[in-house]
């Protein structure tokens, strides 16, 4: 587990130097494909965050220095600016290439805390290879910058600028990213704004967009992350590379957990774990996926709730989970043998 710990701190340090390098361009300069060499980036890692997406292009946000950038499906940098010349340009794209306007249903993948878009790249090859939605979005936010507040706000104004032709939105959440989409799915984005006494009653008073479908949780720490308080708890240097996420996952849980409802749309949770009661981590007590408690995972008014042997990185690997997240999305249920 501590090779665990240690491959991750590694891996959020890399990240931090990478990039960096974008914190030194200067926002509202705006640079059309006929100026500058496009550049390819790795997608969004530490200091960028998905607001809108076309077809396989997007537009992304530095968290840092609020400048914008549009990528094309290859991840390759086309204009940089403000979010209004990032739009533009991307307008200017839909013309020259003839780019249909999008309409259908789609699905969106939020990664976990410390990852980026790639790390759930496997699941959303998937997704589109089976053809079940007109458009996989994978979306990218800073997980270890912002709280879980601003990265909701940030799924939230994704959602938003999407077109109403995207008729249906289902939800994937690994880790933190499902604990973001579930304080969306919760109640209304306002900082001060606390869960009511009764959840269960709560969730039928909220709607925060009507596209919304369905949701699956996998490995979520739905009751905080004993991991995160005994590895990061107070520790300044730590922290400093897992955030305000990684403080309210670990020892500021109880305040976040506040915030966090019962999702408003039909959901079901997919759990790891070794099914006896020692788990893949001895720091972590009774069953485990080597980062979340396998109970940790429960919630209540889950339609579904199952749990695979793998550990927390697996289920992004595993294509058993891929059809079950799927046969839920689609039927409401684990337990369809076919998918039509």
């Amino acid at each position: 587990m501590f090779s665990i710990y240690r491959f991750s701190v590694v891996f959020i340090f890399i990240s931090f130097f990478v990039s960096v390098t974008s914190l030194g361009q200067e926002p509202g300069v705006f640079q059309k494909l006929d100026e500058k060499i496009p550049i390819k980036t790795i997608g969004g890692l530490l200091f960028w965050g998905d607001v809108l997406f076309f077809h396989d292009w997007h537009i992304q946000e530095n968290v840092k220095t609020h400048s914008f950038r549009l990528l094309d499906g290859h991840s390759v940098q086309r204009a940089y600016g403000t979010f209004e010349e990032c739009r533009h340009r991307l307008d200017e794209i839909q013309a020259e290439e003839g780019l249909l306007p999008m309409a259908g249903n789609a699905v969106i993948i939020l990664h976990g805390f410390g990852g980026n878009a790639m790390t759930t790249r496997h699941l959303a090859i998937w997704l589109k290879e089976r053809k079940s939605y007109d458009y996989v979005f994978n979306m990218a936010y800073p997980s270890t910058m912002q709280s879980v507040f601003e990265h909701a706000e940030m799924l939230d104004r994704m959602i938003k600028n999407l077109p109403p032709t995207i008729r249906r939105i289902d939800l994937i959440g690994h880790s933190l990213g499902g604990i973001v989409i579930r304080r969306y799915l919760s109640g209304p984005l306002e900082p001060d704004w606390q869960v009511p006494e009764n959840r269960l009653e709560a969730r039928k008073n909220f709607e925060p967009d009507s596209r919304i479908g369905r949701f699956v949780m996998l490995g979520p720490p739905n009751h905080g992350a004993v991991l995160a308080t005994k590895l990061i708890g107070k520790d300044p240097v730590r922290r400093l590379f897992t955030g305000k996420s990684g403080d309210e996952l670990g020892t500021d849980w109880d305040e976040l957990q506040k915030t966090l409802g019962i999702p408003c749309c039909p959901f079901a949770i997919i759990s790891g774990g070794r099914g006896d009661n020692r788990g893949f981590s001895l720091l972590i007590p009774g069953d485990d996926d080597g980062i979340v408690s396998t109970e940790g995972t429960q919630l209540d008014g889950a339609e579904e709730w199952i749990r695979f042997d793998v550990g927390h990185g697996e289920m992004l690997m595993t294509e058993e989970i891929f059809e079950t997240s799927l046969r839920f999305l689609k039927t409401g249920s684990f337990q369809e043998t076919v998918i039509q």
